[in-house]
């Protein structure tokens, strides 16, 4: 039975995580723009559209026109696809009226799955319109993803698609949510779940939405902060400090402060950059000696890089290397993680940064956990 599958790609989602902001929404998008970001859609929409060819898709793909789907197929002539004809090819910019529109085209025309690229912002625009008539996937490209919609990188959501195609795949209800942009301006991170969806699901390619219940207490995260400092803290060297709320509990036990969903610079003591963007990341590496990456995991997901902390780019994480990374994260965070995933926007060093790694979990207690590249579906699925 053939399969129509909407296509449509926001070519701005997920700018702004490598410059310190915490979206492209509205405003965001022209502050990105202004501290040199570079939109990294395109090359998620290219990976995910030639792993649909490596594994056989050979459906019909209703795409969104210009920026929005046709010129990335266009580089793939091997795939079978319409374009909708809007927006024009002549766009360079693109909006959230767009996004709506095109679905509701895509809704017309009679799809049987809309799989877009995007991140949490898209993920609401999508949602409300489809309402629950067509199964959504998201291929991830934001800079949140806490909805539940996205699989765990573009090769995995090929997959799934493939599989929806072929009648093996299960669908389910998930979340769609985002961040409640008025708390972050008090420094609190709440989350809304805005609609619910319709997605494909699959063991290991799929991922659930972020569980803010799974992070632990206060006191778990304290305990494992006052071990952090006293057995690997040391003076002389540069920690740089990821965001989310196991990271802040160390600067809250040495009485220091810390941007929330941010990245912030210790040394010696002291907090000497905050909010950094990763250009400002890398001009401090040129003025120290030795440098140290200190993250938490996305409660619920496992993700030890690529979601909320893409300040850490490729090339930062390069230029520290996988042995000056410590991780936090409480019991309570890993319980029902089989490992720790990594979807950087490099596969390369995605594949690199395989392998195990120490998680501190408590006071005086350490676990190892095994990181997998969010890129290789093979691996996601043993």
């Amino acid at each position: 039975m053939p399969v129509t599958v909407g296509f449509l790609v926001n070519p701005i989602a997920g700018m702004g995580g490598s410059v310190g902001l915490k979206g492209t929404d509205g405003r965001l998008y022209t502050e990105a723009i202004r501290r040199g970001a570079t939109p990294v859609a395109p090359s998620r929409a290219l990976r995910f559209l030639k792993h649909l060819c490596q594994v056989g898709f050979n459906h019909s793909l209703l795409a969104a026109g210009g920026v929005m789907g046709c010129k990335y197929l266009k580089q793939i002539p091997s795939l079978r696809y319409e374009c909708l004809g809007y927006p024009l090819e002549s766009r360079k910019e693109t909006s959230s009226a767009d996004t709506k529109t095109v679905v509701k085209m895509m809704l017309g025309r009679g799809v049987d799955l809309l799989a877009f690229v995007g991140g949490d912002g898209t993920a609401r625009d999508v949602a409300e319109v489809l309402d629950c008539e067509v199964p959504v996937l998201g291929i991830p490209s934001g800079v949140k993803m806490y909805s539940g919609i996205f699989a765990a990188s573009p090769e995995a959501a090929a997959e799934l698609v493939t599989m929806f195609c072929e009648g093996n795949a299960v669908l389910d209800y998930a979340d769609v949510a985002d961040i409640d942009e008025s708390s972050l301006q008090v420094g609190e991170l709440k989350v809304r779940k805005f609609f619910r969806a319709i997605t494909v699901r699959a063991d290991g390619l799929s991922v659930q939405s972020k569980d803010f219940g799974a992070s632990g207490s206060s006191e778990e995260k304290y305990a494992l902060a006052e071990y952090f400092i006293e057995e690997y803290l040391r003076d002389n060297i540069l920690y740089l400090l990821g965001p989310g709320s196991t990271i802040k509990a160390v600067t809250d036990v040495l009485g220091l402060p810390k941007t929330i969903l941010g990245v912030d610079a210790l040394f010696n003591g002291s907090i000497i950059a905050k909010d950094l963007g990763h250009r400002e990341i890398l001009n401090l590496l040129n003025s120290f000696v030795q440098a140290k990456i200190v993250v938490t995991i996305i409660g619920g997901q496992g993700y030890l890089f690529g979601r909320g902390n893409q300040q850490f780019t490729p090339e930062v994480i390069r230029r520290i290397g996988k042995d000056n990374i410590h991780v936090l994260a409480t019991k309570t965070k890993l319980r029902g993680l089989k490992y720790l995933l990594v979807d950087t926007g490099d596969p390369v060093l995605d594949a690199e940064l395989s392998g195990y790694i120490h998680v501190i979990t408590g006071y005086r207690e350490e676990t190892m956990m095994r990181i997998v590249p969010a890129s290789n579906p093979a691996l996601l699925t043993r």
